[in-house]
């Protein structure tokens, strides 16, 4: 049992820890140099056990700063989620708040068009109005110009005015009109 023991523990520091460790012949040494062979084999695996925890540690330590590598990737990816976000919130506010002026700018131009052919049918109308007039006037010319040459013959009339003034008169005090 004590030989299997042995040999399980070379053949495990053998595989584990890559040191070959010299097969002797134990029977015709001294206990002590035993002790001392033994010591020798316990430091080699306490070295080699030493080399293994420090790289342990130093691929702890790489994971450890990858770890802290990732979660600050991590964090800057959720930032600019973040900011994305936002910039997709504003943007699409944007959009809203041009399509409602776009609606309200066709509203506002159907209002103006319906206010100009209004306007349109106005002038047209005072067009014809002044049109009407003007004839009229054209018509009653004649008498503006008898007037003045009544008012140039006539002594007691300085203005057209005062012939105008005098008819009212005439027709007040006959009831004629």
């Amino acid at each position: 049992m004590a030989g299997n023991l042995e040999d399980y523990f070379r053949k495990t520091f053998e595989d584990k820890l890559l040191i070959k460790i010299p097969e002797q012949e134990d029977d015709h040494l001294s206990p002590a140099t035993r002790l001392l062979e033994k010591r020798r084999e316990m430091s080699e695996v306490e070295v080699a056990l030493n080399c293994q925890k420090e790289e342990f540690e130093m691929k702890m330590e790489a994971l450890r700063q990858r770890r802290e590598e990732l979660e600050k990737k991590e964090l800057q990816l959720k930032q600019s989620m973040e900011k994305f976000d936002k910039f997709l919130k504003e943007n699409d506010s944007k959009r809203l708040r041009a399509i409602k002026k776009a609606t309200d700018e066709k509203e506002m131009t159907k209002v103006k068009v319906k206010e100009i052919e209004r306007l349109n049918v106005d002038i047209l109308q005072i067009v014809n109005e002044r049109n009407r007039l003007q004839s009229k006037m054209e018509k009653h010319v004649i008498f503006s110009k008898f007037l003045e040459k009544t008012v140039e013959s006539a002594e007691e009339f300085q203005e057209i005015r005062e012939i105008i003034t005098r008819y009212d008169t005439l027709c007040a005090t006959h009831d004629v009109r």
